[in-house]
């Protein structure tokens, strides 16, 4: 049962990691995750890759993970806002902040490709890190992080040789990463060998977890919004056609 909670009694810890204890959902890719994070490590977890059916997921795992802990025991909320698939990141955002109202909770977003820098960080330590992620169309959503994780711009969306041409111009080495890695390799050509292309990943609410513990401090009760790059590949039904046409 979901207590609302007028405020929560432990924001004064919420300065440090180890004491915050958070609840990460994300469904912006082709997966589906929910995560929990207490006392400075990662104690839950459920993930699954998937390119439909994040409704029907989603809330399960978020159950799984908290059960044991509570509600009662958590800080913060954090969701990834993308960019990514509008329909899942429309129900993450809509689970986080259904879950913000019922407990009280401050909520926190994250932007996609910072957790896919920090996945990508864990496996190749040295280097700026260029993210590669998924538009499902001919082209990427893209961001390039520091060595120390810091973004050097803000997500765009580029064409295989718009993002070969921006990661040129950005000191090599360079690892590669993201959900968009092989098909970002096949429709480019040219690719300096002093680039690192890592194995696609999906999103994890785990690492997002950690992250959202690191930036407690600026999380509020504001719902998060997505970051939608794009509009949503949607066209109205045939009668609602029929209608505009009249």
């Amino acid at each position: 049962m979901l207590e609302p909670r007028v405020d929560s009694l432990k924001r004064a810890d919420m300065g440090t990691p180890t004491k915050t204890t958070v609840l990460a959902l994300d469904a912006a890719g082709s997966a589906c995750s929910a995560a929990l994070w207490h006392e400075g490590a990662l104690v839950a977890r459920r993930w699954d890759a998937m390119n439909r059916g994040h409704a029907e997921a989603l809330m399960p795992m978020v159950e799984d993970v908290v059960r044991g802990y509570g509600y009662q025991s958590l800080d913060l909320i954090c969701v990834g806002v993308g960019p990514g698939g509008y329909t899942g990141l429309r129900i993450a955002l809509a689970a986080a902040r259904g879950l913000g109202l019922a407990t009280g909770l401050p909520m926190l977003g994250i932007a996609n490709p910072d957790i896919h820098q920090r996945m990508a960080r864990r496996l190749c330590p040295d280097g700026m890190v260029g993210v590669v992620l998924e538009t499902r169309r001919a082209d990427f959503y893209v961001q390039i992080f520091a060595q120390d994780g810091t973004a050097l711009d803000t997500p765009a969306v580029l064409s295989a040789a718009q993002t070969v041409e921006l990661f040129v111009q950005t000191a090599s080495p360079l690892v590669i990463a993201g959900d968009a890695v092989v098909r970002f390799a096949d429709s480019a050509s040219d690719l300096p060998p002093s680039w690192t292309l890592l194995n696609p990943q999906h999103a994890d609410a785990g690492v997002l977890a950690e992250l959202g513990a690191e930036r407690a401090a600026q999380a509020s009760h504001i719902p998060p919004q997505p970051l939608y790059l794009c509009a949503p590949d949607t066209s109205p039904p045939a009668a609602d056609k029929q209608r505009l046409r009249g």
